[in-house]
């Protein structure tokens, strides 16, 4: 189950985001070696080492946990790092009533491109065709837009982003190491599932 709800952005603060693949490599006698990846999508990793936290923020984070059930359920959590859709081309319209596209963020490099799918976008995304502002419908749940539009025109995207977050651990440590502060280790996974 995704419970749609965030933790504070005072809570996100002080989190690493890694963006890990899966490759599995083979070295071949010739010296050389083939690589094939493992997934199509990176699959993105969030730890916060907490150093004396307020105890009314990691009153948050422990709700936040026993309400998803340890790692169970999945939330909202917002990447510092990578959080933003800047005029993004997400397709080229087909034409007509209640079009469908799906928001995805593309990252390029050379003539590399993949584009990370969006689901969890928030509310006040654009969508522009041909740079011209046009009315659509967001589902922040899914990131599929609807809108109206012609054949042909390119269809772009700004707004900003969430990423579906689990807890990593069915247990939860927190350390009382001073008054009113406490120190923790918490790590979120992204889930492709939400």
């Amino acid at each position: 189950m995704f419970i749609d709800a965030s933790l504070l952005d005072r809570v996100a603060y002080g989190f690493t985001s890694s963006s890990t693949w899966a490759t599995t490599r083979y070295k071949l006698i010739s010296g050389r070696s083939k690589r094939n990846a493992q997934r199509s999508m990176p699959l993105y990793i969030f730890k916060a080492p907490y150093n004396n936290i307020n105890t009314t923020y990691a009153g948050q984070v422990v709700a936040a946990y026993n309400a998803c059930l340890g790692s169970v359920h999945s939330f909202r959590f917002k990447d510092w790092s990578d959080f933003e859709l800047d005029d993004v081309i997400i397709g080229t319209a087909v034409g007509g009533v209640d079009e469908t596209m799906q928001l995805v963020k593309p990252y390029t490099f050379g003539s590399g491109t993949l584009n990370r799918i969006i689901t969890k976008p928030l509310a006040g995304i654009t969508l522009t065709e041909d740079d011209v502002s046009m009315s659509s419908a967001v589902d922040t749940l899914t990131g599929i837009v609807t809108f109206t539009s012609t054949a042909g025109k390119v269809i772009r995207a700004t707004g900003t982003f969430d990423v579906p977050v689990y807890f990593d651990e069915d247990e939860l440590d927190m350390d009382y190491e001073t008054w009113e502060h406490l120190s923790a280790d918490i790590i979120l996974i992204e889930d492709f599932n939400a």
